[in-house]
């Protein structure tokens, strides 16, 4: 049976410091390690399977895909050119390049697909030194104590006069309505907070915690956390401008030693799904597919999900890829997962994952994260 689960095109390589080994030169999506992993999980807690069933419970049930996806699948460890620390802010990508920032206020650039380091554009930027950084509104800004400041058309660093509610938190979303993130606290809670760019106001909801908000018709968010037996939860919410008002000096707190986002009570938030013993970690739009990364079973891979069907789509890396609060960002046809580890980062990018034109490469500070 597990010569059956072999399909379309798809190769994996390793790459350090830019020389690339392939490991699987076959050129096949091939499940069956991943397969024989489930097995044998299954096999100690008496579990019977029938492929392409992997498990089935009264939420949800996990199946191989009879469409996988192809990736063109690379790891590529990236040289810190200034210690051996993490970014002290998630990467984002700007024109084409991976921007990353370190504790000396210095940025890196990586040309996007190659991620080749780009030394002349590195030059022009690093004229000013930030502690945070993000992009917003299509531009790449820095955060020096108070003040903020973008990168101008001619590449100089110029004072931004917008207000931007974030500070030293990760974006997590941004349309043209609104400007989304989160705090997390933990099994004891955590908010997703939607800023109005029309009005100002800050409007909030529970969310344990959120990774990815996709947007339909409706908001789609995505929350994880990974304590005890694990959960995700996607909920939809139509319009923010309904959920519960707060304001900024009341972001992060608590409320009788919950989250504040416990707090909302508007009815506008739906749960699509909620379930337990499995781990969400982000979720994104891939040729009109939505495509969720999974870790079930000390093992993550790539899925969709339908009508409770977790169908796996692509093994990535046959192992047990881990992290605790990551972010996901859609820029234009790119896609970036910023990755971070407790043990490892505390709350800084130990890893990223970029996913572009069938390109899918994770790329790792210093050490691999082969969790």
């Amino acid at each position: 049976m597990r010569n059956k689960m072999t399909f379309i095109l798809m190769t994996f390589s390793l790459v350090s410091y830019g020389q690339t080994k392939n490991i699987q030169p076959d050129k096949s999506v091939d499940f069956g390690k991943m397969i024989e992993h489930f097995e044998e999980y299954a096999g100690h807690s008496k579990e019977a399977t029938a492929l392409p069933s992997i498990h089935k419970n009264k939420e949800y049930r996990i199946e191989i895909s009879d469409i996988p996806v192809f990736f063109d699948i690379k790891e590529i460890v990236l040289k810190n050119p200034f210690d051996d620390k993490f970014p002290v802010s998630f990467s984002v990508v700007y024109q084409n390049r991976l921007i990353s920032l370190f504790e000396q206020g210095m940025f890196v650039c990586h040309t996007i697909p190659s991620m080749e380091r780009d030394l002349e554009f590195e030059k022009e930027i690093n004229t000013e030194k930030f502690e945070y950084h993000w992009a917003v509104d299509g531009k790449l800004i820095g955060r020096a104590e108070n003040r903020y400041c973008f990168l101008n058309p001619e590449n100089k660093w110029t004072e931004y006069d917008r207000f931007i509610p974030l500070k030293n938190r990760l974006k997590l979303f941004e349309d043209s309505s609104y400007i989304a993130f989160r705090d997390c606290h933990g099994e004891w809670g955590g908010t997703v907070y939607f800023y109005s760019k029309s009005t100002g106001k800050i409007f909030f909801t529970e969310a344990t915690c959120a990774n990815s908000i996709r947007k339909t018709d409706e908001y789609l968010v995505l929350s994880h956390l990974g304590h005890m037996m694990g959960h995700s939860v996607l909920k939809s919410i139509g319009l923010p401008d309904n959920l519960s008002q707060t304001d900024m000096d009341k972001i992060n707190t608590m409320h009788n030693g919950q989250a504040l986002g416990y707090t909302d009570k508007s009815t506008e938030p739906k749960t699509i799904f909620g379930w337990w013993e499995i781990l969400a970690f982000s979720s994104f739009s891939y040729q009109g597919k939505t495509v969720y990364m999974v870790n079930w079973r000390d093992r993550t891979f790539l899925a969709e999900i339908e009508n409770n069907v977790i169908k796996i789509i692509n093994p990535l890396f046959n192992n047990n890829l881990y992290t605790h609060n990551p972010i996901t960002a859609t820029y234009d046809d790119t896609v970036l997962m910023n990755l971070d580890f407790w043990r490892t980062g505390r709350e800084r990018e130990i890893s990223c994952i970029i996913i572009k034109d069938g390109q899918l490469i994770k790329l790792d500070w210093n050490k691999m994260h082969r969790r």
